[in-house]
């Protein structure tokens, strides 16, 4: 027994520890188990509620048609019923849509009866005045008290949505049922500023002539009656949609302005001021030959387009801007070459700042990837950064397969720094460049660490197993060898 003894404490104290500590916790689990099985087997499993159809896939012309069902019912709840309505988001466009084309058919005389004593008590320029807290108070309870509940519900839904197609659906309830309800969607109009002036543009060509003429009021209301203010605003979203619905109209006092932003810094504002003046066609070649030989100095070629023109004075334009970015590249690849790095990659960051999608980024990938390289000890993190970046500018090119290797590199030693060894991202490295030194160290460390901990446990399970044999060996024949002794004789 001693021999034993001094054979375990030789193997490892520690570890004797460690296995009792996991017999407990051990024992702990499967007592905890033994507790929960009975209220787990009595309760049954539980069941999670799916997502509704509604919420998974948008809200459908059936939902709709329940939320609205949900206004008409007891007063109290349809309040709250009313304010979902209004807060439905983009995807529920298509049946806000269909709504209200059903509720533009509905007779107009009952919606005009339940307007007219709520307009009748409307103090005038009163800003509390609200609507639909007034159609809700009602005590009309009728088909046409419904339909201008509805409607009035589904433009603020409209108008929550906010974009340029949703303000457009908006805008045409201002001629609906004899205009009874041109007050609010004017309101509405007010309320959604710069957002509101696409949508009105386009409908300055709409087929109702007074819904035209309302709308060119709306936009001298706000500020934007013609082309050089309507552009005045710092959304590019808006900007954009500005730059579209003019191009959709046709209008020709707006060619200029739009020409202007033809070659705009802002790729969004650009895409969308090219497609505007691509929209007018032959209406805007006069334009853009001026425009053409304005930049070049040259005129057009008898023939050309209006297509033609404009695609000559894209490229024109994008010459001209692009020729800032291409020297900044050239300079990064001399201080690339000088090995400077660090100063190399500068430029390149600012060449990519003024054109993410600049033709010759490719050229750039080598910089990054050396600058990178030379980061992994000192700042790991940035050279991981660096990669990624390398990576996006070419990923299919020459250096695509060592780059993804560095990748997997760094993020298996931010892994073991966290303290998870895991091999993978290390094998992964060298199966994308069979070459890498640091990968196969890294790999050949933890599996020569792993293999070491096997090791040592399987002397520590043989150990343990020795021990409980000889435990058990003593209890059982030291139990025969007092029974055969018998009971002491007394004095």
């Amino acid at each position: 027994m001693a021999l034993l003894l001094g054979e375990m404490t030789a193997i490892d104290r520690s570890l004797a520890r460690t296995l009792g500590v996991l017999v407990c916790c051990a024992l702990l689990v499967g007592a905890t188990r033994a507790r929960a099985e009975p209220a787990d087997a009595a309760s049954g499993a539980i069941q999670l509620k799916a997502p509704s159809a509604a919420a998974a896939e948008g809200a459908t012309s059936a939902d709709l048609e329940h939320m609205l069902a949900e206004i008409d019912g007891e007063p109290a709840p349809r309040r709250a019923a009313a304010k979902a309505v209004t807060e439905l988001g983009l995807d529920a466009l298509p049946a806000i849509t269909k709504a209200l084309e059903a509720l533009r058919k509905q007779a107009t005389p009952p919606v005009q009866a339940a307007m007219k004593p709520i307009r009748d008590g409307q103090a005038k320029d009163n800003p509390s005045f609200d609507l639909l807290e007034k159609l809700l108070d009602s005590k009309k309870d009728g088909p046409g008290t419904r339909t201008a509940i509805h409607t009035v519900v589904l433009a603020r839904a409209l108008a929550h949505i906010a974009t340029t197609a949703a303000l457009k659906e908006m805008i045409l309830v201002a001629a609906d049922h004899e205009k009874v309800f041109r007050p609010e969607i004017a309101r509405l109009v007010k309320a959604s500023g710069d957002r509101a002036v696409p949508a009105l543009i386009e409908t300055r060509k709409a087929e109702n002539r007074e819904l035209r003429g309302w709308s060119s009021v709306q936009l001298e209301g706000l500020g934007k009656r013609i082309p050089g203010d309507a552009v005045q605003t710092k959304n590019n979203q808006v900007l954009s949609d500005v730059l579209r619905a003019y191009g959709t109209v046709h209008d020709p006092d707006a060619i200029p302005i739009i020409l202007s932003f033809v070659n705009s810094d802002r790729a969004q504002v650009r895409t969308a001021a090219r497609e505007a003046i691509s929209a007018y066609g032959q209406d805007a070649v006069w334009k853009l030959k001026e425009a053409y030989a304005n930049l070049t100095g040259k005129s057009a070629q008898e023939g050309w387009s209006a297509a033609d023109v404009a695609k000559e004075l894209f490229l024109a334009y994008d010459k001209f801007r692009l020729q800032e970015v291409y020297q900044l590249l050239e300079d990064g690849k001399v201080r690339e070459k000088e090995g400077k790095l660090a100063e190399a990659t500068l430029l390149y960051d600012k060449a990519l700042a003024r054109q993410p999608l600049l033709d010759r980024r490719g050229e750039m990938v080598a910089g990054y990837f050396a600058h990178a390289r030379s980061l992994e000890d000192a700042d790991a993190e940035r050279a991981l950064a660096m990669f990624r970046k390398a990576l996006r500018l070419d990923p299919e090119g020459p250096r695509a397969k060592p780059i993804e290797a560095e990748i997997a590199y760094l993020e298996g030693r931010a892994l073991v720094r966290s303290g998870i060894s895991d091999v993978e991202p290390f094998r992964r490295a060298l199966a994308l460049d069979p070459g890498h030194a640091k990968a196969r160290h890294e790999l050949d460390r933890l599996e020569n660490t792993a293999e070491e901990r096997r090791s040592r446990t399987h002397r520590y399970v043989a150990a343990g197993a020795l021990l409980a044999v000889a435990i058990g060996a003593i209890v059982l024949f030291g139990g025969r060898r007092r029974r055969r002794a018998g009971p002491a004789s007394p004095a």
